[in-house]
């Protein structure tokens, strides 16, 4: 668990670094190496985040798994259901301060569909997985309707109807369903798995590395094929590795940056245990749902006073977030000593409890169900 969280805090150093770099926007002074680095990263913290939300869903419903409880694995799905409205609400407040960075109303769908997987076997998950991920370029060629995501506030214009939520969740969103379900599947098969033996987590490493590599690689010789004449032009979206165009490369090398990242910090977590220089970032890793909300406000304040004063911050996304970094350690490591758990966190548990709920049943089939 130490390992999952110090996995969730990485992956929100990254994000933020994103995140202030969209919302702040860059300055022409910057240095050509910060684009990159910010380029390089770009949906790749935010794939860690889905995929540990994959691996929740799977540590979240174990024990009834395991044991095949049919009415446990239901009551599972409920809690799921409950938690995904409490994430849609935050989400779609979120959404309307920040339309172009906000993932939380995509988790909400995500626990949805999760929760109908939790059932589904190992397998399935592969396949599901490999399936989903092709799928995306197949809906391209078929569907006009479905477009990369641009960055652009018009491609959020048209979301408060029926066709543009859809379209927005499944297609065209900045992280949309299709294909970026396929991470929190990859999540849930990684959740059923015993990370604490080292050679699975030498086995996830090579795994994530060879995929970074083959990704990478076939990139740059598709490029290479295609700016020389020798692929078809139209070709040209499946050599890219854009994270707001996901792709089949793109979601093999990013998939393999989160497995990467994940087993590194499982290896740290039982090499250091809770050594005192740990923990901080483990709390962060905890409060990570109310970290990600305050850092759009946190944002909208700041760019509020730069309009104002009329600045232009130079090197703004790499001061920003380890501002905002160092106060997240100081704010987790003092709140976690009197608290459990952070803020929102706190409020989504008292929203799951709630008492209306018990009168509610869900008699509902998943995906493992069907298939038997």
């Amino acid at each position: 668990m130490i390992g999952y969280d110090l996995a969730r805090a990485g992956a929100l150093w990254g994000m933020l670094a994103v995140n202030f770099s969209i919302l702040l926007g860059t300055s022409e002074f910057d240095p050509a190496w910060l684009i990159h680095a910010i380029d390089l990263i770009k949906g790749r913290a935010a794939v860690t985040f889905v995929v540990l939300a994959g691996v929740g869903l799977s540590l979240f419903s174990r024990t009834v798994y395991l044991k095949n409880d049919l009415g446990g694995i239901n009551e599972k799905r409920l809690a799921l259901l409950k938690r995904s409205l409490f994430l849609l609400i935050i989400g779609l407040l979120n959404f309307a301060l920040s339309p172009l960075t906000d993932i939380l109303h995509f988790y909400a769908l995500y626990l949805v569909l999760g929760a109908w997987l939790l059932t589904a076997s190992d397998l399935s998950l592969w396949v599901l997985s490999l399936a989903t991920i092709i799928a995306r370029p197949f809906f391209i060629a078929v569907f006009p309707f479905v477009k990369a995501w641009d960055l652009n506030p018009n491609a959020v214009e048209n979301f408060w109807n029926l066709p543009g939520i859809f379209g927005h969740m499944f297609f065209n969103g900045c992280y949309p369903v299709i294909p970026w379900l396929a991470f929190v599947m990859i999540g849930m098969w990684l959740g059923r798995q015993d990370v604490s033996k080292r050679a699975l987590q030498k086995k996830i490493f090579l795994a994530g590395a060879g995929a970074i590599i083959l990704a990478e690689s076939a990139s740059r010789v598709l490029m290479h094929l295609s700016s020389s004449g020798q692929i078809e032009h139209h070709l040209l979206p499946w050599c890219r590795l854009v994270a707001w165009d996901p792709m089949p490369l793109f979601m093999i090398s990013a998939g393999g940056s989160a497995l990467v990242v994940i087993s590194m910090c499982t290896m740290v977590a039982e090499k250091c245990g809770r050594r005192g220089w740990l923990l901080p970032f483990v709390g962060v890793g905890q409060t990570s749902l109310t970290l990600y909300v305050i850092h759009i406000i946190f944002s909208g304040v700041l760019l509020c006073f730069i309009s104002v004063f009329e600045m232009e911050l130079v090197l703004s996304p790499v001061w920003t977030t380890f501002v905002f970094y160092l106060a997240a350690l100081v704010f987790s490591s003092y709140w976690l000593k009197r608290f459990q758990k952070g803020p929102l966190e706190l409020i989504m548990r008292r929203f799951l409890v709630f008492s209306r709920w018990s009168k509610i049943s869900l008699p509902v089939q998943g995906f493992g169900e069907v298939c038997k």
